[in-house]
């Protein structure tokens, strides 16, 4: 009888450990598929894809935490531009843009909405280069090379679409402890 007890002690405790080999295991595997994971579902549909290179800045660098700030902003100002302009909603524009860029998309979305007209922009990224950098710290210049399918709608209809590749420079400033796009401009090249 002593032998059956220890028999099934010796059993128990091979599966104990077991288990807690195979959780281990699991644990470790689950750990290197979580940042491959994040990296794969990072860009949302609401987010717009936006790479910045500050390498060449100029007359000061550009710190880390600033530039992840620009980004951020960048490709909200573009993602609320988008919808303002598909949903001919000005009031979408406060949040990201001030001055010209502001008042120019302003208009831009009231001449559309006045004539029943909307724009959908498909944005496929932007490759963006910060060039000057205020010595002051409160405003970026920036040189975005766009890639987009603009389509212009009549209602539902879509009556014109073109797949392009952009240039435009903006000029994101700190306003009230943010930044905010103050310039947004298409050029023919930089």
């Amino acid at each position: 009888m002593r032998r059956t007890n220890a028999c099934q002690t010796s059993s128990r405790g091979e599966a104990i450990l077991r288990f807690l080999l195979l959780a281990i295991s699991f644990t470790l595997i689950l750990s290197g598929f979580l940042p491959l994971l994040s990296k794969a579902f990072a860009d949302s549909p609401d987010t717009i894809s936006v790479k910045l290179d500050a390498s060449q800045i100029q007359p000061r660098p550009l710190e880390q935490l600033t530039g992840q700030a620009i980004t951020r902003t960048y490709s909200n100002a573009w993602k609320n531009m988008e919808t303002a302009l598909a949903e001919n909603r000005p009031d979408l524009l406060d949040e990201s843009f001030v001055g010209y860029a502001h008042d120019k998309l302003m208009a831009e979305v009231k001449a559309q909405q006045s004539k029943g007209l909307s724009t959908r922009y498909i944005d496929h990224g932007h490759q963006v280069q910060a060039i000057f950098y205020s010595p002051e710290g409160s405003a970026v210049q920036l040189q975005d090379t766009a890639k987009l399918e603009i389509q212009l709608l009549d209602g539902d209809k879509v009556v014109a679409s073109q797949d392009v590749t952009r240039k435009y420079v903006a000029i994101v400033t700190v306003v009230e402890d943010s930044w905010k796009v103050r310039v947004l401009d298409g050029v023919p090249a930089f």
